[in-house]
């Protein structure tokens, strides 16, 4: 990677860690700033490996995207001691894996995805009732019922992507 490619993408993590762990009162109270540091440093390894591996290649399949997601979920168990229910929830898990992916499609470097980042702004443009808050998001229904509400969505607008439509409504 060259020194911009670099810059780019350490500026991404910082959007992607900004984007999934600002709300969601992941860590215990007395987690030093070296061990959240130290913590995303290897889940960012980690996810980098994944996409390295998995999104580099190809079109992911959705049911191959959706165990990514739960992989992220699960290597974050190896930080039990410093997160407070022992791993990030699936819906943590998701936004960081789909907002990386986002930025990474954005920029060209990778195929399109298959989802995109859940949150409560794409949720509400999409008229989801009721909004689930993705930050306590536990069950893979929760997600995969918005995942349903974009798809209809964006069938009646003619969008052939879900990732295509959450670049529409989140640019609106």
């Amino acid at each position: 990677m060259n020194a911009k490619q670099e810059f780019t993408n350490n500026q991404i993590w910082v959007l992607t860690f900004r984007g999934a762990f600002q709300r969601a009162g992941i860590y215990s109270s007395d987690v030093s700033n070296t061990q959240k540091t130290q913590f995303k440093f290897k889940l960012r390894g980690f996810v980098e490996n994944l996409v390295e591996a998995e999104y580099l290649k190809g079109a992911v399949s959705e049911q191959n995207h959706l165990h990514n997601i739960k992989e992220v979920q699960s290597y974050s168990q190896n930080f039990n001691s410093i997160l407070i229910n022992s791993e990030l929830n699936f819906g943590v898990s998701q936004k960081i894996l789909n907002l990386y992916l986002k930025h990474q499609w954005c920029l060209g470097r990778i195929p399109e995805p298959p989802h995109f980042p859940m949150d409560r702004i794409i949720q509400i443009k999409l008229g989801c009732n009721p909004i689930v808050n993705w930050t306590k998001m536990t069950d893979i229904n929760q997600y995969n019922s918005v995942i349903k509400k974009a798809r209809e969505e964006a069938t009646k607008q003619g969008i052939k992507s879900l990732a295509e439509l959450e670049l529409k409504l989140y640019n609106h």
